[in-house]
């Protein structure tokens, strides 16, 4: 079959090739692939990585082949699912049926694939958060996938979201989610802005520090990527000074443990379907358009999600 490899020398470090088919354990059903959604972990995995690996989280689909053991949808049925073994941008893929659901009649295909990393990552990392009705979540990323779903989730759970965001340029957009909106490149200006309980973090580098400066006595922050840089100077004494507050390292491997795949992602296309959750895909083109959706993924070049399609 074909499949997105991995390819550090190619444009967009990936290149379509030949794959083996999935050979399923009887608790994996074989789906074969309608739409994926391209994350910039993915992209930077195949950056670094080794060529001819194969590579994607999210995937939507059919079920081409029913698990063994009874357990998932049967053949026939639409689904989404979340590949750990990152083999999710091909033409089939074999997933646990704990990973993966049934995507109900009001939601599209190339809905159902934007979910997987960013809406669970979102979800997940919220629930984390302790009480947040009537209270403010600072999210940072918020022209991100994982961002912009946890700017309307936070509503939903009924805090009051607060973006923080690198540019102008996409402001609007995200006040539309229902938060209000702090620019900045550097996090400098959250001082102006007062404490928050609880915090959401997929930036990290300098800007991290500033939120532990931010971070009111016991909060919480999460922290769930690096996309600003690996490395923070950390600010001990306002940590100290927090009281009994703490931070977060959130992995979604580790977190949908927890409460499976399949069910967090039946709860967002829930959302989805009664109009509650907004999908904001940006660039939807054919999978032969990987590398140069990749390469565009990594220069901040579009909004939101990025859909292919087979």
């Amino acid at each position: 079959m074909k499949a997105v490899l991995a390819n550090p020398q190619a444009k967009g470090w990936v290149e379509i090739g030949d794959a083996a088919e999935p050979k399923p354990d009887s608790n994996e059903a074989v789906v074969a692939v309608t739409a994926f959604s391209v994350n910039r972990g993915e992209v930077n995995r195949a950056r670094g990585g080794v060529k001819g690996a194969q590579v994607g989280w999210d995937v939507a689909g059919v079920i081409e082949r029913a698990a063994a053991d009874g357990s998932g949808p049967k053949a026939g049925a639409r689904v989404v699912g979340f590949s750990r073994r990152q083999q999710a941008w091909a033409e089939k893929v074999a997933l646990p049926t704990v990973d993966l659901a049934a995507v109900p009649d009001g939601v599209s295909d190339a809905q159902a694939a934007t979910l997987p990393v960013a809406g669970l990552t979102a979800l997940y990392a919220l629930e984390r958060c302790e009480r947040i009705i009537g209270d403010r979540v600072l999210i940072t990323g918020a022209t991100g996938g994982v961002g912009y779903f946890a700017c309307q989730l936070a509503k939903l759970m009924g805090a009051e979201p607060v973006a923080l965001i690198r540019s102008a340029t996409h402001k609007a957009a995200v006040e539309a989610t229902g938060a209000s909106v702090i620019v900045s490149e550097d996090g400098a200006v959250l001082a102006q802005h007062g404490k928050f309980r609880s915090i959401v973090d997929g930036v990290g580098g300098p800007v991290f520090a500033k939120l532990i400066e931010a971070m009111d006595a016991s909060g919480r922050l999460v922290t769930y990527g690096v996309s600003g840089g690996a490395e923070t100077p950390m600010p001990l004494r306002p940590l100290l000074m927090s009281g009994d507050g703490r931070i977060d390292g959130f992995h979604l491997y580790r977190e949908s443990e927890k409460e499976s795949a399949s069910q967090g992602l039946t709860r967002l296309m829930r959302l989805i379907e009664q109009g509650r959750l907004n999908v904001e895909i940006s660039v939807q083109k054919d999978w032969s358009e990987i590398a140069s959706v990749a390469e565009g993924l990594i220069e901040r070049q579009f909004f939101g999600k990025a859909v292919l399609t087979l």
